[in-house]
């Protein structure tokens, strides 16, 4: 008969450890003791070190004379004048027809789809812009359309010598946003941000005047939204030169 043993074997598990959290204890407090002596030990200045560069730093840029028998090098300074000063364009002085024509020639093809007009009026030549190709409505920011037009206006302005008034206009429906207390807060922030573009593309700051007259003055019937969408816009007036302009007061001081 056979008798089948079976060893019975023990196994022992062991947990985790519970110690070896001491391990990167250790390591932690011997890393705080590493930077707390690197700080100590660069607060700490040698100052005799310190006078000796400094007095070195201070004799090597020390300016020298030029000439050489002096004891210079030989490197003359340039002069300041060396170089010529930029050439600033002369203001021009055109009539208000050569303007129109001018301005018919770039906004031609705006003016042909009606996005842009041009009229004349006892002040001077002006250029008529729209909400519709300026702003969304409710908001001051120009639009991309109205970058590209503003951009094109800045090149014949920016050498006259005319009086440049950019008004801002709207309908009569009321108002109310956090940005815009009202329609004359609105038509304020679009003149001003039409005529800052002119001015920081060149237009003379002191020719430029820049009004808000919110419903103020319609030039359609603000019954019809035909009439209101002609109300809402941004108008530049180019005034014809005479002695109380601003650029000649300015070239005659």
């Amino acid at each position: 008969m056979k008798l089948n043993k079976k060893n019975n074997v023990q196994h022992t598990s062991h947990g985790p450890d519970k110690d070896r959290y001491l391990v990167t204890y250790a390591d932690l407090i011997t890393l705080l003791l590493g930077l707390f002596v690197i700080l100590y030990a660069s607060s700490q200045v040698d100052q005799e070190k310190f006078k000796e560069i400094s007095s070195a730093l201070t004799k090597y840029f020390k300016s020298q004379p030029a000439n050489p028998i002096d004891g210079g090098d030989g490197v003359i300074e340039a002069s300041r004048r060396a170089i010529p000063e930029p050439m600033i364009a002369p203001r021009e002085a055109k009539s208000i027809k050569e303007i129109e024509d001018e301005a018919s020639t770039v906004f031609r093809d705006y003016i042909t789809k009606g996005e842009l007009s041009l009229r004349m009026s006892s002040e001077g030549l002006v250029v008529v812009l729209p909400e519709k190709l300026m702003f969304r409505p409710g908001k001051a920011e120009i639009q991309f359309d109205g970058i590209s037009v503003i951009d094109s206006l800045a090149n014949i302005l920016a050498t006259l010598n005319n009086t440049i008034f950019v008004d801002g206009h709207t309908d009569n429906t009321p108002i109310r946003t956090f940005q815009y207390e009202s329609n004359w807060h609105l038509s304020v922030a679009r003149a001003l941000n039409v005529g800052y573009r002119l001015i920081s593309l060149g237009v003379p700051g002191e020719n430029v005047v820049i009004r808000g007259f919110a419903d103020k003055r319609p030039v359609d019937d603000n019954s019809t939204e035909e009439g209101k969408a002609k109300n809402r816009r941004v108008e530049i007036t180019i005034s014809r030169v005479d002695d109380n302009s601003p650029a000649k007061i300015t070239q005659s001081d």
